[in-house]
């Protein structure tokens, strides 16, 4: 009879320790699937981002959303500054599609002034300055958020709107197992279609 007892508590604690690293390990898993799924999100705002103009060409620009741009029709924004304290609770594309899988999500951008200092960057109030970092926060369903930055520099060689074909295209990446991946693509200012 001790044998018998001894026995069923050693199966009980192995059992319980199993499901205790079965559980953990489904946790992590989660966590490491969200992480991949933030980073895919903000890469569609920081690529759209880095596709726009430095600033506001004309004499009335403001350092945010000029008038006539809004936040609920993101394709009027057309320089960084536009996205600036810009805040999506159901993430879109830039024409306003959905982004599929990403329904609990929301999106946070705040774009902020930096300056050259010695071998990085430093934040300045300058809106005239020559850089601008870009830092895009989301948050998944279980409330963890994931920031991802990127800093954009003015280029005097962009050229105007009038000489480019298309700022963005979206792309549908097609896998093996019928995995497919939505990407936002930056055609850096091209005249003409690269295919």
């Amino acid at each position: 009879m001790l044998e018998v007892i001894v026995s069923l508590t050693l199966v009980a604690t192995i059992m319980l320790v199993s499901l205790n690293a079965s559980a953990n390990m489904m946790r992590n898993r989660v966590t490491a699937g969200q992480a991949v799924q933030g980073q895919l999100l903000a890469g569609y705002y920081l690529d759209e981002i880095s596709c726009l103009d430095f600033r506001e060409a004309s004499d009335d620009a403001v350092f945010g959303p000029e008038p006539g741009e809004s936040a609920s029709n993101r394709s009027s924004f057309d320089d960084v500054d536009d996205f600036a304290g810009f805040h999506q609770d159901t993430p879109t594309f830039r024409d306003g599609g959905a982004i599929p899988d990403f329904d609990a999500w929301t999106v946070d951008v705040s774009v902020i002034p930096l300056s050259s200092f010695g071998s990085g960057f430093q934040i300045v109030a300058d809106t005239n300055s020559q850089f601008r970092m870009v830092a895009v926060t989301v948050t998944g369903p279980d409330i963890s958020s994931q920031t991802y930055r990127m800093v954009k520099s003015i280029t005097p060689s962009d050229r105007p709107a009038t000489q480019s074909f298309e700022r963005l295209r979206r792309v549908e990446l097609r896998f093996s197992g019928d995995r497919r991946l939505n990407v936002v693509v930056p055609l850096r200012n091209t005249p003409a279609p690269l295919y």
